[in-house]
């Protein structure tokens, strides 16, 4: 039955997924606003998906949490493709930081410059935080208020850990906006790299926000906390 749910979800996933991006594929043509709603639909639609073809349910605790307005940047721990598509949802428009290799991706890349992505090469870790910092700087003078990092760097098995990124707390300190945690738990329903998906109920935690931490240490593990207890 696993198997036959997801059959059916990745049919209708990749045959829906190219109509739509075929259909909407002259990306230079449309505005970033009209990208951004593009986007959330096919976002939410894959969400909605997972739900009533895998019976991926998911819960949400800490809505509060969010700041309700000015710039902020969510660090979320990573476990699946699942969280990619929902942190896009429920905060559309936002500024993704991903690894280099994604901006190759047919199609999406060219959706990938409208929206703004800022992409960084792992083995120039120097030079790509020079360029995260200055293009975090920019966008946020052009009011684009928040970013989503995975301070992981890459998917993570349900109890494992990995040493985090500190790119997060750079953009913190030389940029002065506050840190967003989440949690989540989507590694055990949507299983990495596997073809077969679980029913359940994913719980994604929303923390209190970090702000004016000068102290790298403290807010690294602080994160760690997070992520792994």
């Amino acid at each position: 039955m696993r198997f036959l749910r997801s059959l059916i979800f990745y049919i209708c996933f990749y045959v829906g997924t190219i109509f739509f991006f075929l259909l909407f594929s002259p990306v230079w043509l449309f505005t970033r606003n009209f990208v951004v709603m593009l986007c959330t639909v096919w976002t939410k639609s894959v969400i909605k998906l997972s739900k009533l073809i895998l019976g991926i349910k998911y819960e949400i605790k800490g809505l509060e949490n969010i700041p309700k307005s000015g710039s902020f940047v969510v660090a979320s721990n990573h476990q699946s493709a699942w969280e990619t598509f929902f942190l896009g949802s429920i905060f559309p428009g936002s500024i993704f930081i991903l690894k280099y290799e994604l901006k190759k991706i047919p199609i999406f890349s060219q959706y990938f410059k409208k929206l703004g992505f800022i992409f960084v090469k792992r083995e120039k870790a120097f030079d790509s935080l020079k360029i995260l910092l200055k293009s975090v700087r920019k966008l946020i003078t052009q009011n684009y208020g928040i970013f989503i990092i995975f301070p992981e760097g890459t998917r993570i098995k349900p109890g494992d850990r990995i040493k985090l990124n500190s790119g997060v707390f750079a953009i913190h300190k030389f940029t002065g906006i506050p840190i967003l945690p989440i949690k989540l738990n989507s590694g055990k329903y949507w299983i990495n790299k596997k073809f077969n998906k679980r029913k359940g109920k994913i719980i994604v935690k929303i923390f209190p926000i970090i702000n004016k931490e000068e102290d790298r240490e403290k807010v690294m593990t602080k994160l760690e906390n997070y992520y792994y207890q």
